[in-house]
């Protein structure tokens, strides 16, 4: 069995296994990870080797003929599809919001640095910062260099003997895809809901009903309205080579059966010279230094994942993913890909989707680079011998026609979505089937913040709870995972699983009340609320108004940051360097001191609440500084953001205590001592378990799969 077909076994597999066993094949999703970081291993390697050796095994003559008019084809080409491409994602349909994801938050960005992304002024720092267009420009420059050296002899051989040592590593990397790419299959089959595999099918047909107009219309018919020759000759004289490109997945095994069927369909129309086959041989081989018609369909995914993620993209973006693109997909689309969802601010997790889409269309994609080479081996060899026909009637005919078909297919398409592609989940819906990890006793909820009483409460706080019955709980209406509202009006969260636990353990009714920081101290002291539980870092300037049990968690400090900037923010030299940056942090001026230690340049915003770095576009924070628990929290409800923690960091932790009236320090020792026992008998350790580690997050209702809900075998 060939790789191809033990690919799709594997594809075919681990759909079936996702099916099958559900939710229990998530941690597949690991091997998933250590297969797509092998796939990377060789490519930038592999970059410098095959272009320079490419380039400089040329001729000066040939390098002049293919620059002066086998170039202008290739670009001819690569405008038509850049063009079909952008117009084709036009048939993606128009939801009221097309996953959970939201641009809103964020502020203007900076444009990148040109200079530094295209020329490669330190091509190891070009390298180590997987800047693929420097590197690509680097290594065209050497091959170019390379054309005018008179003995090559003593060169080319060790980027040979390198291009072919890289591609032994690949290969054999290569074989282990069936298993990859089973891994990758089985833990999104065992978790994507139908919602999301319905929205998915937008970029599978569109990818699919794209490259059938291009493969049986658009480049057949630019080569018969370029060179008189019929449309049905073209197609019919490539169709066996264009069918076992699409049947094995691969396009180099069928370059001889291309660069024969190319100077057969010359000679039948009196171009048998010597000049014509010298060309079609080298204009075949060479083709494969630059990206094809599979490669750069790659871009419609990318496309594809801004309206999965709700990302806007403006004109200038639009243009820098086709420059950018086409100068990234000199190398691997593996690599290509990522780089390019970075630069328009997709969450990169995407990455993984267009891993197990790509398996569905690669045979489609190999199919186009064929034909690709088919396209400009024909037309690059008849300009070459100066046998182009740009006839205006038959130009103006194509392009009517192209015009018409490419419409209809746009529309169709469209009106298919609209009809069957379901409506996703509003953002605000995130987190709405969260429940408490046990069933609890009713508690009162109030959802306004009260003004703060100056009045004093006489007496111990203790005492006043068990003498009234009830325990008044402060709590942060929007503090994930701490405590928060669902859409649905219900307050869950780790504190307020706790306070549950301490007002049954007290055997009194509960209330909760919303609190702000700079009113707590005032509601503590005159009986408001009896204590605060909401994930609040006992730090020094919080002691002004409140005394603080000793600490249930300790919070590990991080940056919640956009997922495009998580490697600035995970380099403490690089973040120095940067200007403008502005930091926000939540109702408290402690580490501020720190903050414009570490980084002088930096702004401090300071927030009332987490939830206002996401949903407030006003304000132009970069990064939010938030405990690493705190943060996981808000990236599942607003995904394009992730937590970052620098390299090297010392680990700085928070302790995380329950606020008690300032100078009460009977409830202080109680507090303390309860949460002592609720340590002890693993309260905490469940419940950290359950907010903080993902255990929330998971449906109550595991996914359906065939050995729960079918066989009964599992619960």
């Amino acid at each position: 069995m060939g790789l191809s077909a033990r690919i799709f076994v594997g594809l075919i597999a681990g759909v079936c296994t996702g099916i099958f066993f559900g939710e229990l094949v998530a941690d597949l999703k690991l091997v998933g990870d250590i297969f797509v970081q092998l796939l990377q291993i060789t490519v930038l390697p592999y970059i410098i080797v095959s272009l320079i050796a490419g380039f400089g095994r040329m001729q000066m003559e040939q390098a002049r003929s293919l620059a002066l008019k086998g170039i202008v084809i290739l670009l001819v080409i690569w405008v038509l599809a850049l063009t079909l491409i952008f117009i084709a994602s036009l048939a993606f349909p128009d939801l009221e919001v097309a996953s959970f994801f939201s641009s809103s938050a964020m502020p203007p960005h900076q444009s990148p640095d040109m200079f530094e992304l295209y020329l490669p002024a330190n091509i190891f720092y070009s390298l180590s910062n997987n800047l693929v267009p420097a590197v690509v420009f680097f290594s065209i420059l050497v091959g170019v260099a390379l054309i005018s050296v008179e003995d090559k002899s003593g060169v080319l051989p060790v980027f040979d003997g390198m291009a072919a040592a890289m591609s032994n590593i690949n290969a054999a990397i290569v074989k282990l895809t069936p298993y990859g790419i089973f891994a990758i299959a089985a833990a999104a089959a065992g978790t994507m809901t139908i919602e999301e595999l319905g929205r998915v099918q937008v970029y599978l047909v569109t990818y699919i009903a794209l490259a059938l107009l291009i493969t049986f219309w658009i480049f057949p018919g630019l080569i018969a309205a370029l060179s008189g020759i019929t449309y049905r000759e073209v197609l019919a004289t490539f169709q066996d080579a264009l069918v076992t490109a699409f049947a094995t997945g691969n396009q180099f095994v069928v370059l001889p059966q291309i660069a024969e069927n190319c100077k057969t369909l010359l000679r039948r129309h009196q171009l048998d010279s010597t000049e014509a086959d010298s060309a079609v041989d080298i204009i075949v081989p060479v083709s494969f230094n630059f990206p094809s018609l599979g490669k750069l369909l790659v871009l419609l995914f990318v496309l594809f994942a801004a309206w999965f993620t709700d990302t806007d993209l403006d004109a200038g973006e639009y243009f820098s993913l086709a420059f950018n693109g086409l100068f990234s997909l000199f190398g691997s689309i593996n690599l290509a890909v990522p780089y390019l969802l970075d630069s328009l601010k997709i969450p990169a997790d995407m990455f993984q989707l267009f891993l197990v889409t790509g398996v569905v269309v690669g045979r489609f994609g190999a199919m186009l680079a064929a034909l690709h080479i088919i396209v400009l081996s024909v037309l690059g060899t008849l300009a070459l011998c100066g046998q182009l026909r740009l006839r205006a009637a038959a130009i103006v005919r194509y392009l009517l026609i192209s015009t018409v078909c490419l419409t209809l297919l746009v529309v169709a398409l469209r009106s298919y979505f609209m009809a069957f592609v379901p409506e996703p989940p509003a953002r605000s819906n995130v987190l709405s089937n969260i429940q408490l990890m046990e069933k609890r006793v009713p508690a009162r909820v109030s959802q306004q913040v009260p003004e703060a009483s100056v009045t004093s409460l006489q007496g111990t706080r203790l005492d006043h709870i068990l003498r009234q019955g009830v325990l008044q709980v402060g709590y942060r209406p929007n503090n994930l995972p701490c405590s928060f509202l669902t859409p649905n009006g219900e307050l869950v969260g780790f504190d307020v699983e706790m306070a549950h636990i301490l007002a049954e353990d007290l055997d009194v009714a509960l209330e909760f009340i919303p609190f702000e920081f700079d009113g707590l101290g005032r509601m503590l002291a005159s009986g408001q609320v009896d204590m605060a539980m909401s994930c609040i870092a006992a730090l020094p300037d919080r002691f002004a108004f409140a005394s603080f049990s000793t600490a249930y968690l300790d919070l590990d400090l991080a940056f919640i940051v956009r997922d495009h900037e998580r490697g600035l923010f995970s380099d403490l030299e690089r973040l120095r360097a940067s200007e403008e940056l502005t930091i926000a942090m939540v109702s408290t001026h402690y580490f501020t001191p720190k903050i414009q230690a570490l980084l002088p340049n930096a702004n401090i915003l300071y927030l009332e609440s987490a939830e206002d770095f996401f949903l407030k576009p006003g304000d132009e924070a970069h990064a939010l500084l938030l405990s690493a628990q705190e943060g996981a929290a808000y990236t599942y409800r607003h995904p394009q953001y992730t937590v970052a923690t620098m390299d090297g960091g010392n680990g700085i932790q928070l302790p995380a205590a329950y606020a008690v009236p300032k100078g009460d320090v009977e409830m202080m020792q109680f507090v303390s001592n309860w949460i002592a026992l609720k340590r002890g008998d693993g309260t905490i350790e469940s419940l950290y378990d359950y907010w903080m580690l993902g255990g929330a997050s998971k449906p109550r209702e595991p996914r359906w799969s065939i050995i729960r809900n079918v066989l009964g075998w599992v619960d």
